[in-house]
C-alpha cells in the first residue's frame, strides 16, 4: 500500500466515513491516476478540469456518477494534499424525472414471480419497511427487537443509526422466515456462509427477470419498491414527518418529493370547466 493511499484511508477513518464511502473515494482517485498514468498528487488543476470534461462529454456518465467522482477527488486534494481546486465548467444538468410508482397489486405480482422463496421474503421485507437496499442487506438478526417491533439500521446513509418501526405483518413475516432459515448473523445471509451478507447483484438480477415477467412499466428497478413503500404509506395516511423518519431522510424536503409525485393526494383543485358547454 502506498503512503498516499494509507493517508487517505486514515483521513476517511478520522472523520468516521462509512466503509462504502471510503471505498468509493479511493476508487475515484485510482481512476483519476490511471487516466493520466501518473501519481494523483502530481495532477494539476488544469488536468482535473480536463478529466471532468472527459467524464461528461466523452464517457457521458450520469451527473450523479460524476459528482461521486468529484467528491472523492476533492476529499483527497483537501484532506490529504491540503490543496483546493475549482471546476469552472458546469457539469451537465440531470433531468428531473418522476420515478416509476408501482401499484400495490404490481408490487405483489412482481414479488410473487421471483422463483426463490428466500428472495421473496427479502423483497417483502424491503417493501414492507422502506429500507435502502444496502441497509437491508447489512441487517443482522440482533438488529431486530420483536418486543418493541423495531429494526435498528446500523451506519445507514451518512453513517447514521436509526430505528425503523415494523408493522405486525412484517414482524410475523420475519418470524416465519427465521423458523425456516434460522439465520444467526446476517438476516439475509449469503450462500457462502451465514456470516456474509447477500450481494446486491444476487437480488437485482432475479428481480429484473420478475419485472419482465410481470410486464410492469419500463424503468422499474429494485429501488422502485422503496418508492412504492413511501407513496403507499402516504396514501394510507402516514404523516410526512413519520415517513421521513422511516426512510432516513435528513431533510424533509427529500420526503416531500413524494407529494409532487402523487397529484391525487389532498388535491383541492376546483373543476373550473364544470357547467361549461363546448363552444
Amino acid at each position: 500500500m502506498t503512503p498516499l493511499r494509507q493517508a487517505m484511508i486514515d483521513e476517511c477513518r478520522l472523520r468516521g466515513l462509512a466503509q462504502r464511502t471510503e471505498d468509493t473515494y479511493l476508487y475515484a482517485v485510482e481512476q483519476l491516476s490511471r487516466h493520466f498514468h501518473q501519481r494523483p498528487d502530481t495532477i494539476t488543476e488544469a488536468q482535473l478540469e480536463q478529466y471532468f470534461r472527459y467524464l461528461t462529454l466523452d464517457k457521458q456518465l450520469a451527473r450523479s456518477t460524476i459528482h461521486v467522482q468529484l467528491n472523492g477527488i476533492y476529499f483527497f486534494f483537501k484532506a490529504v494534499l491540503h490543496k483546493e481546486f475549482t471546476i469552472t465548467k458546469p457539469l451537465s444538468r440531470k433531468p428531473v424525472k418522476a420515478p416509476v410508482i408501482l401499484k400495490p397489486a404490481e408490487v405483489q405480482l412482481v414479488i410473487s414471480l421471483c422463483p426463490d422463496k428466500k428472495l421473496r421474503f427479502m423483497l417483502m421485507t424491503y417493501y414492507g419497511t422502506g429500507l435502502r437496499l444496502m441497509e437491508l442487506i447489512h441487517t443482522k438478526v440482533a438488529d431486530i427487537d420483536g418486543q418493541r417491533s423495531t429494526l435498528k439500521v446500523v451506519a445507514g446513509k451518512g453513517n447514521k443509526d436509526r430505528y425503523v418501526m415494523l408493522t405486525p405483518a412484517v414482524l410475523s413475516l420475519l418470524r416465519e422466515y427465521w423458523q425456516i432459515y434460522r439465520p444467526r448473523d446476517y438476516l439475509f445471509y449469503s450462500g457462502r456462509g451465514m456470516d456474509k451478507p447477500l450481494s446486491g447483484s444476487s437480488i437485482t438480477r432475479p428481480f429484473k427477470a420478475a419485472v419482465r415477467a410481470a410486464n410492469v412499466p419500463g424503468g422499474c428497478s429494485l429501488h422502485s419498491l422503496r418508492h412504492a413503500y413511501a407513496t403507499h404509506q402516504l396514501m394510507a395516511g402516514m404523516p410526512l414527518h413519520e415517513l421521513q423518519s422511516q426512510l432516513g431522510h435528513t431533510d424533509i424536503k427529500t420526503t416531500q418529493r413524494y407529494l409532487h409525485w402523487l397529484p391525487e393526494m389532498g388535491s383541492g383543485a376546483r373543476d373550473l370547466l364544470s357547467g361549461w358547454t363546448t363552444p
